[in-house]
């Protein structure tokens, strides 16, 4: 290949090619890990967040449907029932304690927020790398479209203002 075919194939391949424009993150965010039941995480821990007011904003969008809801996560796959029971773990943090899971140059600022180093940034296998579009969102495994951003933070740090544990349920009846 040459000249504009090679230019061309090279645009195709980049992983940046066709990314939406991520959101910008407040100083003081309050972000929810949405997980199994039975997961827990330690000290080192990288933990998967969303925003808070975007959680809840998919949940009111997929008429309170936890099963939409994980789809529109990543959490499950268009026709996978979800078999297990979900927590959300919510957490007030400082945007310097946050990265973006992104493909890209580590430590570089989008929307506020450094993209992930190699060790933090774990896509996953299974579902989770399904969902993966390294554009820093996820995503919807349900309706094949857009996900919200996806952040990262550690545990330690997470933890720090303390947090609070919500029944899935309870997220979805209250939003």
């Amino acid at each position: 290949m040459t000249g504009p075919l090679l230019l061309a194939a090279v645009l195709f391949a980049s992983p940046a090619r066709g990314c939406e424009p991520l959101s910008e993150v407040p100083e003081a965010a309050q972000v929810a890990w949405v997980s199994r039941l039975r997961a827990t995480a330690g000290n080192d821990s990288w933990l998967e967040v969303v925003e808070l007011s975007k959680l809840r904003a998919l949940v009111a969008s997929s008429d309170r449907d936890g099963t939409r809801v994980l789809r529109g996560l990543g959490l499950l796959r268009r026709t996978q029932p979800a078999r297990a029971e979900y927590k959300v773990t919510v957490f007030e943090v400082a945007r310097t304690q946050l990265c973006r899971e992104m493909d890209g140059e580590p430590g570089t600022v989008v929307a506020g927020v450094p993209v992930c180093a190699a060790p933090e940034q774990q896509p996953g296998t299974g579902v989770r790398a399904a969902a993966y579009t390294g554009c820093g969102y996820h995503t919807d495994l349900g309706a094949g479209v857009r996900g919200l951003d996806v952040l990262r933070v550690r545990w330690a740090d997470a933890v720090s203002k303390g947090f609070c544990v919500l029944p899935w349920a309870r997220l979805l009846a209250e939003g």
